[in-house]
């Protein structure tokens, strides 16, 4: 028998508890536990009547013996996971346990970071509020301490970096004083410097970096800026469809092949063959279209320096997180969806590509977007903070979530507790003895401005 998973009216959170008097769907932040069952807030509230007080009487016991039976089932169908697998989360123990680390040192949110050569973390860039950082600092796996470094040359935030062959890390793109980026430079981890090389053809915000197996870096899309024609000299942001390749040994940038649509926040995984799969982001849905988070997905094979269609997605989302499997496959979860990508999603799916197609999987307990997602030793999937987003109302998340793939079931999620710090948009690696560490990035919460973070937090699996 297949359990239908209802959403709680209040929360929006997938349920399959309702109200013994109106049939609500209720989940466990609003249910009333009362004599006769769980109940919503609304049937719950005392009513007010002017009947005279009746003499006791032994029907409340009966009640509570009855409610409690409806508990103790209710209890083992939640345990239990039921069929559809959406309560696992809120109904195992948390997986693994969280450590709070030293701050940072300097405040900031959307940083980027990498794990050197040698297994310390680079943590570069990022801002707060509208103003970009140019500071740098290298965390210690060992002593579980920070230690500032060179700063770069430019200040930027919203940026990308990859760990080049030899140890060094590219930086490119990003925001800075309210414009995107073409410049780029490198970290040199020994001598401790950086050093600007050539900028990139087009300025790029919210685009993707990705290593290639033969070392050269490949950059896809993005958002450049143009200029508004008419008095008011307006800008405007312009998502790319264009990408380039950047080759460590020249230091220089070379035109690659351009993309069917243009994206932006889209995600870039490299696939075991060596190609890169790009799904999603925000783009046109037509010729002349407004910008709306897309289903289409494409493939780029350097071998033939070009990009091929790679199915649609199931539901099209942006800002959203990629992860390759152990297996091959490849997990997006969560990110922005709807008509405006004003919406957080829950939904997850995975693309084969030997069958190049994509099939949904568990969704998560709680919707996200600008969340991390790390894979970990084992093969499971660690997904962390974000925020919560719907139409215009954001509130950050400290909650995290573990997808256990499974290639018979689709693979289901687990609660992994609570990073103890709100946030989105912050940065995330897998250290060397298997352990996550969360970094920096911004709380935003209804009615407020976002926040830059100095938090960070180590996840043991």
């Amino acid at each position: 028998m297949v359990t239908q998973t209802l959403r709680c009216e209040r929360h929006d959170e997938p349920t399959r508890l309702t109200c013994v008097d109106c049939d609500r769907p209720i989940c466990p932040k609003c249910m009333v536990r009362t004599e006769v069952g769980l109940k919503c807030e609304q049937c719950a509230a005392p009513a007010t009547s002017s009947v005279a007080p009746r003499r006791s009487s032994r029907l409340p016991l009966v009640l509570s013996l009855a409610g409690l039976a409806v508990l103790g089932v209710l209890a083992a169908v939640l345990l239990s996971g039921g069929s559809g697998g959406d309560d696992t989360t809120t109904a195992l123990p948390p997986v693994g346990t969280w450590s709070e680390m030293p701050n940072l040192a300097t405040i900031r949110g959307t940083t980027t970071a990498v794990v050197l050569s040698d297994g310390r973390v680079l943590a570069a860039g990022g801002g707060v509020g509208a103003i970009t950082l140019a500071a740098a600092e290298v965390y210690e796996p060992d002593s579980d301490g920070w230690s500032q470094v060179a700063p770069p040359s430019s200040a930027r935030r919203g940026h990308q970096a990859v760990v080049l062959d030899d140890g060094r890390v590219l930086v490119a793109g990003g925001l800075a004083e309210g414009r995107p980026l073409a410049s780029a430079e490198v970290y040199d981890p020994v001598a401790d410097s950086w050093q600007p090389v050539d900028p990139m053809a087009t300025p790029r915000l919210g685009h993707s970096l990705t290593r290639l197996p033969d070392g050269r870096v490949l950059a896809v899309g993005g958002s450049a800026i143009d200029a508004e024609a008419g008095a008011a000299g307006g800008q405007t942001l312009r998502t790319e469809a264009s990408a380039e390749v950047y080759d460590p040994e020249t230091a220089s940038w070379s035109a690659a092949g351009r993309m069917a649509s243009p994206r932006f926040e889209h995600s870039a995984t490299l696939l075991g063959d060596g190609r890169v799969l790009v799904a999603g982001g925000l783009g046109p849905l037509g010729d002349g279209a407004e910008l709306a988070p897309l289903r289409s997905t494409e493939i780029y094979d350097p071998a033939a320096d070009a990009f091929v269609t790679g199915g649609e997605l199931g539901e099209g989302r942006t800002n959203h997180t990629a992860t390759l499997l152990d297996d091959g496959r490849v997990l997006v979860a969560g990110g922005a969806g709807g008509e405006n990508g004003d919406l957080s999603l829950a939904s997850a799916e995975v693309f084969d590509p030997r069958q190049a197609g994509w099939s949904p999987v568990g969704a998560l307990a709680e919707a996200r977007t600008g969340h991390t997602a790390t894979g970990l030793d084992d093969g499971r999937v660690l997904v962390a903070g974000g925020e919560s987003a719907r139409r215009g109302s954001r509130r950050s998340l400290s909650t995290a979530e573990v997808f256990e793939p499974d290639r018979g079931s689709g693979g289901e999620w687990r609660s992994a507790g609570d990073m103890g710090c709100a946030r989105s948009e912050q940065a995330a690696v897998l250290l060397g003895d298997g352990d996550v560490l969360v970094m920096a990035g911004d709380a935003a919460f209804p009615g407020r401005a976002p926040v830059a973070q100095s938090c960070v937090a180590r996840y043991q699996p």
